[in-house]
């Protein structure tokens, strides 16, 4: 798909706002919508290795503007803007560069128009997208967004069928899209592996998900251009259970290899995992655990190829906590998570803790048999005339990570959304 540039979006804007005053009620500024966030976020990490800490702060937020519905047609637009006023350290070996790079960003991340009814949506332009594998991993300032086209259709109630084609890739810490991933050195924050200048031709996908009587289900394909193709699945199911009690299980599976020119070489990857669990009034408590064999010889002794979550630990697999997943690590072997959220203060107040324990297969590119995390995440979401303003705190702390052997990550976060 060639580029669509910002001028031809703007002018299709334009050109919804004349025919929506023209023809269609409320048209194209009528029905538009304005919201947004406002985030200041501080970060910290403390190693017990040789690597010296590092800390960043950031004040930003995003401003979404969707324009009305002509005739189904319409237009969105995303500014995401993130500085540290001068707060952190000159020297950048000192700065966590994953929070909003080192120069700040101001970005037009999302610029997309669309079409949508009751049962088709067709959008084209830069985008935040929403699927397993190809996700906004929102956990910094600014989300991951693409540049491609999605179409999404819903024949029958609960099941959705959705195919996109991605060519351009914008990462959290980036000003503009470029044919780049996470194994690429231009991008903070992933695990560069890739050449410096390697262009990547992007992504291709489909999927069908179904959700209905306590059953979520999904099936993905993915080609990852000239790195792999995988075959994605995961289901669950919520019983009945007992007055407030519900019991729920699920599962998912992955088949991963080789595409094109396999620029990370051999790829030979196989994940089984299953969770197990119980929600209560809100609350959730769960068990789950994942399998990754080893295939020596293979990328990462054959761990999964995901060009736009390795790094970010924000693959779906149940095991992955909030600084290190099986995926990011480029290793195999097999893990376990228990994970339980809560609330109180009527709701105000929402607690989130995870232990997991990660039995890893040591090999030239991997040197710690077994590490763990534990994280606590805790927010507060006030109310009243501050309704909309949040509180969040993030500790994660890993150990016997190699080189930096234990990781303590504290991140704390104060969000207006509006």
């Amino acid at each position: 798909m060639k580029r669509i540039s910002r001028a031809t979006l703007a002018g299709f804007v334009l050109a919804c706002a004349g025919m929506g005053q023209a023809y269609a009620g409320k048209g194209f500024f009528g029905g538009m919508k304005v919201n947004g966030d406002v985030r200041a976020y501080d970060f910290t990490r403390h190693y017990s290795g040789p690597v010296a800490g590092q800390q960043a702060f950031s004040l930003g937020g995003a401003l979404n503007v969707m324009s009305g519905s002509v005739y189904g047609f319409g237009a969105g637009l995303t500014f995401y803007t993130a500085h540290s006023l001068g707060m952190n350290n000159s020297n950048p070996a000192l700065v966590d560069g994953t929070l909003a790079g080192y120069d700040g960003i101001d970005t037009l991340g999302q610029a997309f128009v669309q079409y949508e009814n009751r049962k088709v949506l067709v959008r084209a332009g830069d985008q935040s997208i929403a699927s397993p594998w190809v996700n906004p991993s929102d956990s910094r300032m600014i989300p991951a967004t693409y540049q491609g086209v999605l179409a999404a259709v819903k024949p029958i109630k609960g099941l959705t069928i959705s195919a996109m084609r991605i060519t351009r890739f914008k990462s959290r810490t980036s000003n503009h899209f470029s044919q780049t991933d996470l194994y690429n050195p231009r991008n903070i924050g992933g695990t560069p592996t890739l050449a410096r200048g390697t262009r990547e031709p992007g992504t291709a996908a489909v999927g069908v998900a179904y959700h209905g009587a306590g059953l979520k289900t999904g099936v993905w394909g993915y080609q990852f251009y000239n790195l792999a193709k995988m075959a994605y699945a995961q289901g669950s199911y919520t019983l009945p259970g007992t007055g407030s009690i519900k019991p729920f299980v699920g599962a998912q599976a992955l088949r991963e290899t080789g595409s094109g020119q396999q620029y990370l070489g051999q790829v030979d990857a196989t994940v089984y995992g299953a969770v197990a669990g119980v929600k209560y009034a809100g609350s959730q408590l769960s068990v789950g655990y994942d399998d990754l064999p080893a295939h020596p010889g293979a990328f990462g002794n054959g761990d999964v190829v995901s060009p736009y979550t390795t790094g970010y630990a924000t693959d779906p697999l149940y095991t992955t906590s909030m600084i290190q997943g099986m995926v990011d690590r480029k290793t195999t072997g097999h893990a376990v998570k228990i994970a339980a959220t809560t609330f109180f203060l009527q709701h105000k107040l929402r607690l989130i803790a995870s232990f997991a324990d990660y039995f890893n297969t040591v090999y030239s590119g991997y040197s710690s048999a077994r590490t763990n995390e534990a994280d606590l995440d805790l927010t507060y979401f006030l109310g009243g005339p501050l309704k909309g303003l949040s509180v969040r705190d993030r500790v994660g702390i890993a150990h016997n990570l190699p080189v930096i052997r234990r990781f303590v990550y504290n991140r704390i976060m104060v969000e207006y959304d509006f």
